[in-house]
């Protein structure tokens, strides 16, 4: 059971395709593909899982709201605390070959064998940055990779503005209205006075009712983003997000609800 026919219908590129469903191996043992079921939430795609923390990594989008999609790094034991590790195929990649250098201390065949199969051209200058700074993601944007479209997690904020969507507060707009709870590691985030977090973020709110409430009122977005913060059980998600396929004749999104619909089992409570 894999994310291959979502990853496909959301126009992933083929090696991107390839590494969910296992046929191109990773460069790190202990990143799994096809991903296994630890739990999350309907936006993110699983790539990969590692489940000796266990985390996700996977592409994440949001349905019904104007977000770039991007990939990110699901920490399931830290509450899944989300982050963004990249906004293209090939950054992913990088992070990825990074993470390999890291753990081997070595550009190993393994790695060099990931990096033909995937088109990851950079190896060599990711190799050199790599000594200088490690696996720090913080580093990674003295790579012409990571240099423009830098994605939040190697963004140091020093006279290159982060440009994305993913929440932060340098991001543009009001964040707090197009993101889920997953998203927002700082808790202490500002907003301006006049504003206040809608119910989403609000732990004591039930997510069943708030979601129902927005559905009725024809706001797809925040029922999606109510759907993707935490506190829902697994059989009130999958009710949920049967229902949000019922209103939208997306079949792209009818393709991705139907893929974690078939990995979603009860087994992992909730989210």
């Amino acid at each position: 059971m894999n994310f291959e026919n979502a990853l496909k219908a959301l126009s992933l590129s083929d090696a991107v395709v390839a590494c969910a469903a296992g046929r191109i191996k990773s460069p790190i043992c202990t990143l799994e593909a096809p991903a296994q079921w630890f739990g999350f939430p309907p936006a993110l795609v699983p790539i990969w899982s590692d489940g000796s923390r266990p985390t996700y990594i996977g592409y994440w989008k949001h349905w019904f709201v104007e977000r770039e999609p991007c990939f990110v790094k699901m920490f399931v034991s830290s509450d899944r605390m989300t982050t963004e590790i990249a906004r293209t195929p090939s950054q992913l990649f990088g992070v990825i070959a990074m993470m390999a250098i890291s753990l081997n201390d070595e550009v190993t065949l393994d790695l060099e064998q990931f990096a033909a199969r995937v088109g990851l051209e950079s190896l060599s200058e990711l190799d050199a940055v790599s000594l200088k700074t490690g696996d720090d993601p913080k580093g990674f944007p003295k790579a012409e990779l990571f240099r423009t479209l830098t994605p939040l997690d190697c963004n140091s904020y020093d006279g290159n503005p982060y440009m994305g969507d993913f929440p932060s507060e340098f991001a543009r707009g009001n964040w707090w209205e197009t993101s889920c709870s997953f998203e927002v590691l700082n808790k202490n985030m500002r907003i301006p006075e006049s504003a206040s977090l809608p119910g989403w973020f609000d732990p004591v709110q039930v997510r069943t009712t708030l979601f129902e409430s927005f559905m009725s009122a024809g706001r797809l977005d925040y029922a999606w983003l109510t759907l993707n913060s935490t506190g829902w059980l697994i059989a009130d998600a999958r009710r949920a997000i049967i229902e949000l396929q019922a209103r939208t004749c997306d079949e792209v999104f009818g393709c991705v609800a139907a893929s974690w619909l078939s990995f979603a089992d009860d087994s992992a409570g909730g989210y």
